[in-house]
């Protein structure tokens, strides 16, 4: 079964509450229901971690733990879906919330151009030591898209735990069954 994967494969609570930067959130990690495992809790764990992960905003390890102390899921395996966005994936993960933003603000998708000139502004403002105008309107684009976007994939990837596990679970009925 699924869970009995889970139980092996993850830390225990005293091992990731003793790690340094999990000592802010105090006594609040050690809860039972953060290292629960069912389908539910590593569905919704998943759901959170792929949203966060998705979206490239500094320390969203914090906010994945927030997030998860508050609706009391697994906490690795939520923190697991924060390496969602890395050197390999960043590129693919912006194309997709520019592609999306781009079709929710009707606009055609950016060209080099573009890019140049935001490219342009922003060295501008750097050697202005943050002084000058920088064009927002394709952060508009982009945040816009990539909302959408930490949305879709959590929900498809929530959606997928969900099957795989249900799926896992028959799996092993059936074998059993056949033994029998």
């Amino acid at each position: 079964m699924p869970k009995q994967f889970f139980q092996r494969w993850l830390p225990t609570a005293e091992k990731v509450a003793s790690l340094k930067f999990m000592r802010i959130f105090g006594r609040h990690t050690l809860n039972p229901l953060l290292w629960y495992v069912n389908r539910r809790s590593i569905a919704k764990a998943v759901f959170i971690g792929t949203f966060w992960g998705i979206l490239p905003v500094p320390f969203h390890s914090l906010f994945i733990i927030v997030t998860i102390v508050w609706f009391e899921v697994n906490l690795p395996i939520g923190l697991c879906m924060a390496w969602l966005t890395n050197p390999f994936t960043v590129v693919p993960i912006l194309y997709l919330g520019f592609w999306f933003g781009s079709g929710i603000y009707q606009v055609n998708m950016i060209n080099k151009d573009m890019l140049l000139g935001v490219l342009h502004q922003f060295l501008n403002w750097i050697k202005n030591f943050g002084h000058g105008h920088i064009d927002f309107s394709l952060a508009k684009i982009l945040v816009s898209g990539l909302v959408i976007e930490a949305f879709l994939f959590a929900f498809l990837f929530y959606i997928a735990t969900h099957l795989i596990w249900r799926w896992n679970v028959i799996y092993k009925w059936k074998k059993r069954k056949q033994i029998q």
